[in-house]
């Protein structure tokens, strides 16, 4: 059996949904930077949340990197493992309820460690794709403070 990676970074969202899909735009690009790392996992959850099941065993501890609701876009928003992620609601349900659950169904034994990072976004109203200038001048930050939040981790 493979020993589970340390942190798994994992992207939500959908990239159909323009700044919805924040979570996916960081995961992707910080796949290359972590692509041959066994102590850091790093995937997207695009559509059905509860799929996230299949990667508790797989890491100590998940960082969600989500779009959240907020009143001015583009603020960077670290949730801790928050009974409800305040996400715009695109998914049916949002990251926090779906981790209760699965806690609530030990899924996992031990169960990891949670938390979310989003960027605050408005609700789209239509479709598209592309982040919004705001929102892309957030992701770029949030990445930022992502990797160093997982280096650091890493380095002790």
């Amino acid at each position: 059996m493979t020993r589970p990676a340390r942190i798994a970074v994992v992207g939500i969202g959908n990239t159909l949904a323009g700044d919805d899909g924040v979570g996916v735009v960081i995961a992707d690009r910080l796949r290359q930077r972590w692509m041959h790392s066994e102590e850091v996992l790093v995937a997207v959850l695009p559509g059905d949340l509860f799929s996230v099941a299949d990667l508790l065993d797989r890491a100590e501890e998940l960082l969600f990197v989500d779009a959240v609701a907020g009143d001015t876009p583009g603020e960077i928003r670290i949730l801790g493992s928050a009974l409800r992620a305040f996400a715009p609601s695109l998914h049916q349900t949002d990251i926090g309820s779906v981790m209760a659950a699965l806690r609530e169904l030990d899924v996992a034994d031990p169960f990891p460690a949670w938390q979310v990072w989003g960027i605050t976004i408005e609700t789209p109203d239509e479709l598209g794709e592309g982040l919004s200038p705001e929102i892309a001048a957030a992701a770029k930050r949030l990445e930022a403070r992502i990797i160093e939040h997982v280096e650091a981790l890493l380095a002790g």
